[in-house]
């Protein structure tokens, strides 16, 4: 927003401007000439109550169809239970026997989260999973390590799914190698993606129905199998194997019924891989569904995981199970039901991984632009092709790092699971935690669904010990899932520290390069002292003139405007805080606020703070005005933590942030 929208009025607070000429000194002799915005500006306006209702209609014009409970459980129950086609056979492999027990235990600390979610997302129903909570309850940097997590989480749920969906398919054409079809299957969504297709509820629910079909026959046909061979082979497995060895940080150790539980249910973790997924796109779902996605999704891993596993114990041998661990489902197949059964087994894998993908894809894009306009990843990233309109940036650098983690792993599902496995659990700890700050910092927050408190405490601490679990395991997965975190998080620190940067090359050009040109008089303000200054300044002011701030501030409380400045001046790189103040004809603004704009303007001379008094009704029309006619995005607005008693809930608001309680 440009100093032009600003028109100061004649008729508002004639007191104000007295006071503001007294107090505003043009002189800021402790700031450089070009991190001083200059000064505020205060004007008055009238919003119409005519325009707020057409406004209002145009909103509900915009909202499209919302999903029901069925087509959003299907897209995230696809990616949820494809995990199951490769969850059991690892499992197996660092457990035994007791694999279906280790899926149960971790069934039973998803019945937890199924309440921490409930919470966190009735009182902010927003997009975003933990990246948004903790945007919402801590600091920005904080949330930036969620949102690392999320997409090092969406790169290796597109890179583990094209690798198990091409192992699988493998299991019926011999002859395909892995490694290039996994490839291949990644470049062809990217692709898909660019052209601007991505998953359709109703296909996601066909696909949905056709492979719980398809877990149905094979648990069917797999019983019947056992009962044909009087039980045998589960007898055998059961009471006749030992419990496998485990890699314990590189060393191989032998196994009993500590290592089965604590290593095989870390394993098992990977099962509710996809749990986050409603999280992501609740705003597109109707009311009430959110709960109810949950509630179907834990009912299908807690139904088809442990028994599933169950049943390749009594249908493979336990020596089978380890060497087919990445399709264990397909051998199942051919065994219980010969080559037909496998084929449809194999295709089903295929498909309903593949759909994951397509998945990740849909996901990455949505949360890099969310990121991005928040200014926590490249503006670049949101530039969009002009054929199809969609960021192409983002989708083929996408596929570009998912590439490059399949040749360096070389398309090991187990390895490339780790990988996944510490991502997602950090998103899991991350959101346990924000539910708990949502519980101590913004307990005013209207929601219907209460998660207790051990309920967090005995849920975030079990997937802590799952991830010390798998942090015990193979070093390596550590080594390439620390590789590729530090490199998320290192560009987005560059992000939030470019500022930073740019001053400290500043002040190296004026020792090393200083500039030997005498500045006239005119250019005393763009005076650096250093060669090629000017462009470091220029490049400064726009970060920090590129998008302005809004905190919308019901009362003249000096507290609390003073915690919407700190917060602008921590988490944001912006040098324009607009303090916007809804009041209605009889309130009138009180004289204290311009007192205090004044004073906090003069206190913070590196923060230029305007002032809006709008005469109006405060709501989601009025927000979307001051977006609209100030041309500022509406992540960029903040506001207090409303009361239970408020009309308005977040998501209702339009995406603004909650700052301060």
């Amino acid at each position: 927003m440009s100093a032009t929208h600003f028109k100061m009025d004649k008729n508002y607070g004639s007191e104000d401007a007295g006071l503001l000429a007294r107090s505003l000194n043009p002189s800021v002799s402790n700031v450089k000439p070009w991190d001083f915005p200059g000064w505020g500006k205060y004007i008055s306006t009238n919003v119409k109550k005519e325009e707020l209702m057409e406004i209002e209609d145009t909103l509900k014009r915009r909202e499209h169809r919302k999903l029901s409970e069925w087509p959003a459980t299907a897209i995230c129950g696809n990616d949820i239970l494809s995990s199951c086609l490769y969850v059991s056979g690892l499992v197996t492999a660092k457990a035994g026997k007791l694999a279906p027990l280790d899926l149960v235990l971790v069934a039973g600390i998803l019945y937890l989260y199924r309440f921490i979610y409930g919470e966190v997302v009735n009182a902010i129903p927003m997009n975003g999973g933990s990246y948004n909570v903790l945007l919402n309850t801590t600091s920005k940097r904080v949330a930036s390590i969620a949102a690392s997590l999320a997409i090092l989480s969406y790169i290796a749920t597109g890179v583990v799914s094209g690798t198990s969906a091409c192992t699988y398919l493998s299991a019926t054409v011999p002859t395909l190698s892995v490694v290039p079809a996994s490839i291949g299957l990644l470049f062809f969504f990217a692709v898909l993606t660019c052209m601007g297709i991505s998953e359709s509820a109703m296909v996601a629910l066909v696909i949905f129905i056709i492979h719980t079909l398809t877990l149905v026959v094979l648990c069917v046909m797999s019983v019947l199998f056992m009962a044909k061979n009087n039980f045998s082979i589960l007898y055998e497995n059961l009471f006749q194997t030992d419990f496998p060895e485990v890699n314990v940080a590189g060393t191989w150790v032998s196994g009993d019924v500590f290592t089965a539980l604590f290593f095989g249910t870390s394993t098992a973790m990977l099962g509710i891989s996809g749990f986050e997924s409603s999280s992501q796109f609740v705003q597109e779902q109707a009311p009430g569904v959110f709960p109810k996605t949950l509630k179907n999704m834990w009912w299908g891993v807690a139904v088809f995981n442990p028994l599933l596993s169950f049943l390749s114990l009594g249908v493979m041998p336990m020596s089978n199970i380890n060497m087919f661990k990445n399709t264990v489902l397909s051998q199942m197949a051919l065994v219980v039901g010969g080559q037909t059964l496998q084929t449809i087994v194999s295709i089903d894998a295929f498909i309903v991984l593949s759909g994951a993908v397509l998945t990740a894809y849909v996901g990455i894009n949505g949360l890099v632009r969310r990121l991005a306009s928040d200014h926590i990843l490249p503006e670049f990233l949101l530039h969009e092709n002009s054929c199809r309109r969609t960021n192409h940036w983002i989708l083929f650098g996408y596929f570009g790092i998912a590439t490059s983690l399949v040749l360096v792993l070389e398309g090991n599902v187990e390895t490339l699971s780790g990988v996944y496995t510490y991502a997602f659990l950090g998103l899991m700890t991350l959101f346990g935690t924000g539910c708990m700050l949502l519980k101590f910092k913004r307990a005013d927050l209207r929601r219907d669904v209460i998660a207790p408190w051990w309920t967090c405490i005995v849920g975030v601490s079990l997937v802590i010990v799952a991830f010390f679990g798998n942090l015990c395991g193979d070093p390596t997965i550590l080594t390439y899932f620390a590789l590729y975190f530090s490199c998320v998080i290192f560009v987005v620190f560059i992000m939030f520290e470019r500022l930073f940067f740019l001053r400290l090359i500043m002040y190296a050009l004026q020792r090393i390069c200083p500039s030997r040109e005498k500045q006239s008089s005119e250019d005393t303000a763009l005076a650096t002292g250093a060669r090629g200054g000017r462009t470091i300044v220029k490049a400064m002011r726009q970060i920090t003139n590129a998008c302005p701030t809004v905190f919308f501030c019901k009362n003249p409380d000096l507290p609390t405007i003073n915690k919407a400045i700190l917060y602008v001046r921590k988490n944001e790189q912006s040098c324009n805080l607009v303090i916007v103040h809804v009041h209605d004809s009889e309130e009138g603004v009180s004289s204290r606020f311009g007192e205090s704009i004044a004073m906090f303007d003069r206190i913070y001379p590196k923060l230029k703070i305007d002032f809006i008094a709008i005469q109006s009704t405060f709501g989601p029309a009025l927000i979307e005005w001051v977006s609209t006619q100030y041309s500022i995005p509406k992540n960029m607005m903040f506001i207090k933590q409303p009361s239970t008693e408020s009309v308005h809930n977040i998501a209702s608001l339009g995406g603004v942030r909650i700052i301060t309680g």
